[in-house]
């Protein structure tokens, strides 16, 4: 499976990256990524899905999925419920519970309670990451297997950037993602490697589109050269952001400059929080919030000014509709009343 196989220790399925059509009319998109090509794109998701955040964690904290477990258990009293409540046919509720907020980071933690038990399930958790607002188009969306999590495919409204991401609070999005409808994406990213990026300056080789694509627009506005006068120029990156997919869904190789860079504590380690463009360069640039733990960074100290490149795992947050939240998801403060008329007992790990 290698190494982009083995990023988040989960299960896959297929998904091959296509060409991206423009946006159709509004339509749920939220059950699967193979829609038919009448209701729109195949599949609008770069690489494969797994479902799972094993090396996530490795990336976030230095002892992994185990620590995560252990601070989960210690701290699992004083997290607090956070937005509505999802009713299953089983009877019992989803709760988003979540932790404070440290340095933009938080912990949520999906749990399942039972009405009138106090009994708590830990269902997931991951770093919660404050971003930045973009304005994006959402194309589609994938549920993970437990139903409660998953992965939105957007495209930026600003230049076009197609953007894949775990949605942070999936279950309580439902109803907002809507094929084709607009959205506010806060865009933020936990680095799982990185690296000063020295070369930003390269000469595209004859053959390439860069090249072909260069060549054309000399020839446009000089018609009395011929294609052997042209000299392709060096181009520069710089300042740049730049997004490649990876096998992976969600995973991008990323090369972004150093906007502002600020050191902040989570969960008892230190990080870098960046602020950069992830893709895009100027005013038309998609604009996010990457964190990297100290133990990533090896040593290396970003500059502001520097360029950086690496590995990003993509994470995205949306505010709640209150319309649509509300028919989705029904007597939110009645349900966790009733769930918690127990005290709650520790979470079951699974």
């Amino acid at each position: 499976m290698g190494f982009f196989g083995k990023l988040f220790g989960g299960k896959g399925s297929s998904s091959t990256a296509k060409e991206q059509p423009q946006p159709a009319p509004v339509r749920n998109n939220t059950s699967s990524d193979s829609a038919s090509e009448s209701e729109g794109p195949k599949s609008s998701f770069y690489g494969q899905h797994f479902e799972g955040l094993g090396d996530v964690w490795s990336a976030c904290l230095p002892g992994g999925i185990n620590e995560f477990i252990e601070k989960v258990q210690d701290m699992f009293p004083t997290l607090k419920p956070m937005g509505p409540v999802m009713q299953r046919k089983d009877g019992k509720a989803v709760v988003l519970c979540t932790s404070d907020v440290s340095g933009g980071m938080a912990v949520h933690c999906n749990v399942l309670m039972t009405p009138g038990t106090g009994e708590a399930e830990f269902v997931s958790g991951y770093p919660s990451l404050a971003g930045l607002p973009n304005p994006c188009v959402i194309e589609q969306a994938h549920i993970w297997s437990n139903q409660i999590s998953g992965v939105v495919a957007a495209r930026s409204s600003v230049n076009g950037a197609p953007l894949n991401f775990f949605l942070s609070g999936f279950f309580q999005h439902v109803p907002q993602l809507q094929f084709g409808a607009s959205a506010q994406i806060f865009l933020s990213g936990l680095i799982l490697g990185i690296q000063k990026q020295d070369e930003t300056e390269f000469t595209p080789e004859a053959g390439t589109p860069a090249y072909e694509a260069m060549q054309k627009k000399f020839l446009e506005d000089n018609p009395d050269k011929t294609a052997d006068d042209f000299v392709a120029p060096v181009v520069s990156s710089k300042g740049h952001g730049v997004l490649l997919p990876t096998p992976v869904v969600g995973a991008w190789v990323f090369q972004a400059p150093v906007l502002s860079i600020e050191k902040v504590e989570f969960l008892g380690h230190s990080f870098r929080r960046i602020e950069t463009r992830i893709a895009g360069v100027g005013d038309y640039a998609v604009v996010g919030s990457l964190y990297v733990a100290e133990h990533v960074l090896k040593g290396y100290e970003p500059q502001v000014g520097e360029d950086i490149t690496g590995t990003v795992w993509l994470q995205g947050e949306m505010g709640l509709d209150p319309e649509l939240i509300a028919k989705y998801s029904k007597d939110t403060d009645e349900a966790l009343a009733e769930a918690e008329k127990e005290e709650p007992s520790s979470p079951v790990m699974q």
